[in-house]
C-alpha cells in the first residue's frame, strides 16, 4: 500500500474485532502488506493472550494459509433508503431475500441498524437482487471506508 502512515493511523486496537487472529511472523516476506502482521504491530499493551498464527505456518516458498491482504473497502449499513421507493408488493418478497442471504432475521437487522457492516460483495449481490426487480440506483443509508477484517 502506499501510504504507511495513514493505514498505521487506521489500524487501532478498538477497530480490530476481538477474535482476530495475529502474526507475528517476522520473516514472511509479505507481512507489510499483511493485514494480521500489521494489527499485531498495532496491539496494545493491554492485550496479553489471543489468536495467533503460528510459525510453521509461513513455508519454504514464501506462502502462507493465513495470509490476509491488507485492502480497503468501503463497508456499508442501513436498509431504509433501499426500500424508500419500493413498491409495497415488491418489499416483503425483498426483505424476504435478503433475509435469507444474510443468514436470518436477527443477521438482517444487525446489518440494518450497522451492527454488522455489509462487504463490498454484499452489497453488489444486494444490488443485484434489486436490479432483478427493476429498482436501480438504490442506496445504503450510511457507508464508510475501513480496512477488511472480514
Amino acid at each position: 500500500m502506499e501510504n504507511t502512515n495513514i493505514i498505521n493511523a487506521t489500524i487501532k486496537s478498538s477497530n480490530i474485532p476481538h477474535n482476530w487472529i495475529y502474526c507475528f511472523n517476522t520473516d514472511c516476506k509479505r507481512r507489510e502488506e499483511c493485514l494480521r502482521y500489521r494489527a499485531t504491530v498495532a496491539l496494545g499493551e493491554s492485550r496479553i493472550w489471543g489468536n495467533a498464527v503460528y510459525p510453521h505456518a509461513l513455508r519454504p516458498d514464501g506462502g502462507c494459509a493465513q495470509f490476509k491482504q491488507l485492502r480497503i473497502v468501503r463497508m456499508a449499513w442501513g436498509f431504509s433508503r433501499l426500500f424508500k421507493d419500493v413498491k409495497s408488493y415488491d418489499a416483503p418478497t425483498l426483505r424476504s431475500l435478503m433475509r435469507e442471504y444474510l443468514g436470518g432475521c436477527s443477521t438482517y437487522y444487525r446489518y440494518h441498524h450497522g451492527e454488522h457492516k455489509l462487504l463490498p460483495e454484499q452489497q453488489e449481490w444486494i444490488k443485484q437482487l434489486f436490479s432483478q426487480y427493476g429498482y436501480e440506483d438504490i442506496e445504503f443509508d450510511c457507508s464508510e471506508e475501513t480496512l477488511d477484517f472480514q
